[in-house]
């Protein structure tokens, strides 16, 4: 068990660093949104009934314009494009939004965070 010690030390350390690295290039917001389109990408069960926090849903409104949505976005991303607009016809645009947030988060912390040192210096 001593000989497994060290490797799991330096794979926490990695991870730690990892973690720290992805915190800075996409922020708090980021990571909330790329593990969002993680669950949604593993999610499996479309039809089944499920708990629901939604206020119109719970008084039994069937038409909420909110719900199936996160299973509209799911179904995208398993590549069923016609199913998914009959979960949610927003859908599609929802994940082109959330992946070009996602994008400037990118984007912005990249600039802020790992600029150059040096920039705009001649070097000859």
């Amino acid at each position: 068990m001593k000989n497994y010690l060290p490797n799991i030390k330096s794979f926490v350390i990695t991870v730690k660093s990892l973690i720290n690295s992805l915190y800075k290039l996409v922020g708090l917001e980021g990571i909330v949104w790329i593990s969002a389109l993680i669950y949604l990408a593993t999610y499996s069960n479309y039809n089944q009934n499920h708990f629901t926090i939604c206020p119109l849903s719970n008084l039994g409104i069937d038409n909420c314009p909110g719900c199936g949505l996160g299973r509209s976005v799911s179904m995208v991303l398993h590549g069923q494009f016609l199913h998914s607009f009959d979960f949610h016809w927003l859908g599609i645009p929802a994940l082109i939004i959330i992946l070009f947030r996602i994008f400037k988060l990118i984007r912005n912390n990249f600039n802020h965070y790992f600029k150059p040192i040096n920039k705009g210096a001649n070097h000859a």
